[in-house]
């Protein structure tokens, strides 16, 4: 085969690699692209039999089948490079007289792929990693607690609004945490509110914000909104069984439209928020009674997720126990240990209050150890005995009296150390914010008021 001058030029000028091989199966040409791409001189290629070079080239093939190859990619193993060639044979007057190739050194595209493949398991990894991490606290032995649990893990990664239900202490915004943790928005906020916290005159201002010199007293340049602060994040709207119906009906309004106005804003601003919601009542019976509105469950309904109590879930205790305390040690500074025979007493107990209250038992019985490891009677008279009838007088009390007759304390020292201890007893009977406001007999905005001053929010 002879290739005339022009037709070398042509060849010469091109920047993919060419070789020609006739169909005895030696090496006739090669271009300059292919002695600089693949750092091979003519006289070490040209004249050979392609046998000798490279026994399972794609090229013989083409020579034997006479079928060309469009866009054939491949590994050259006396090249050391992947390559992606057109390889087609040569028609003189009817017969085929031999094969050129043109081909492209791809190895670096191959070596991204398989750099982007790495990449995409090492994030798959993390991405594993963070679930579990997210979820470690709601570890569980226990079927019907995995099964939420897992179900929670599902939703993570969609925007999905999710209903969290669940008794008083469960877990809820522990919940929350949880799948906002795993899901793509975790670098943002996660903002919780407390819808039972918001007086229904502050409700749009707290959670839309203003604009400057939207009402008297406002502050000046505006104030964000807990949505607006939420961008990008997580919105937990916890006791949403405890909202009005105004406020019900200015919620819907928000989440149909996904934006809102600001409290004397003209401006449609987008909501870009995943909402997770949480309540201890029963919507269904709420809707019946015509205190939630049932458009607004639906909407808030979308994937609801019923926690287990504690009292559901007593295999998982001793695993609670280790979660909390190490959390206890760090705020106390005291490292207790416990043993099965504290475990077993904790055990027998049916936790009305569940986990906040199991927190709560484990606080008290830290606060009070003075060794470095916890002995029964460390553990509140109420739990040994097994009674969950806490409104007798716990040994709480008891002990102030014989502090406040050997102590000298002040009157409004005294008086405030019995308020909070209250506020914790009465918290810890209560079904929820709304039954212990009324067992105190005060408003919910002096309630809120006293929880802010003793940090127990």
């Amino acid at each position: 085969m002879k290739l005339d001058h022009q037709l070398l030029s042509i060849l010469e000028s091109l920047h993919d690699a060419v070789i020609v091989v006739l169909t005895d199966y030696t090496v006739a040409y090669v271009n300059k692209a292919y002695t600089e791409q693949f750092n091979v001189p003519k006289e070490k290629i040209v004249g050979r039999n392609l046998h000798k070079i490279e026994e399972n080239s794609r090229i013989i093939e083409v020579l034997k089948s006479g079928q060309p190859l469009i866009n054939d990619c491949s590994y050259v193993h006396s090249l050391k490079k992947d390559v992606c060639a057109n390889i087609t044979p040569l028609i003189e007057k009817g017969k085929m007289t031999g094969v050129v190739t043109i081909m492209r050194d791809i190895s670096e595209v191959t070596n991204l792929q398989e750099e982007l493949k790495r990449y995409k398991m090492y994030s798959s990894e993390l991405r594993k990693q963070l679930d579990q991490k997210s979820f470690s606290l709601l570890h569980s032995n226990v079927y019907k607690m995995k099964t939420v649990v897992s179900l929670a893990k599902k939703v993570a990664a969609t925007d999905a609004t999710i209903m969290l239900y669940g008794e008083s202490g469960v877990g809820k915004e522990v919940f929350a945490k949880a799948i906002h943790e795993a899901s793509t928005r975790h670098s943002k906020p996660f903002i919780p509110i407390n819808i039972a916290s918001i007086p229904d005159t502050l409700f749009e201002s707290e959670l839309f914000g203003f604009e400057d010199g939207s009402f008297t007293g406002s502050r000046k340049g505006g104030k964000k909104g807990l949505i607006e602060l939420a961008s990008g994040g997580t919105l937990f709207l916890d006791e949403i069984g405890e909202m009005s119906l105004n406020v019900q009906a200015k919620l819907l309004r928000v989440i149909q439209e996904r934006s809102f106005h600001k409290v004397g804003g003209m401006k449609a601003i987008p909501m870009d928020v995943r909402i997770i919601c949480a309540t201890n009542r029963n919507l269904s019976e709420e809707i019946k009674k015509g205190t939630f509105r049932e458009d607004l469950y639906y909407r808030i309904n979308v994937v609801p997720i019923t926690i287990p109590p504690l009292r559901e879930r007593q295999e998982d205790l001793p695993f609670l126990v280790e979660n909390l305390l190490h959390q206890l040690k760090s705020k106390y500074g005291k490292h207790v240990s416990v043993d099965e025979e504290i475990i077993a007493v904790l055990q027998q107990f049916t936790w009305p209050g569940n986990v906040r209250e199991l927190y709560n038992v484990l606080e008290h019985m830290v606060a009070v150890c003075p060794r470095s490891h916890f002995v029964i009677d460390d553990i509140p008279d109420y739990i040994r005995e097994g009674t969950e009838n806490k409104h007798s007088e716990p040994p709480v009390f008891q002990r102030e009296r014989v502090e406040f007759r050997t102590t000298n304390y002040q009157l409004n020292e005294v008086l405030e150390k019995t308020e909070k201890t209250l506020l914790q007893q009465v918290i810890k009977v209560s079904k929820n914010r709304s039954d212990a406001i009324n067992k105190l007999g005060i408003s919910r905005k002096a309630f809120y008021a006293k929880l802010k001053k003793y940090d127990m929010m």
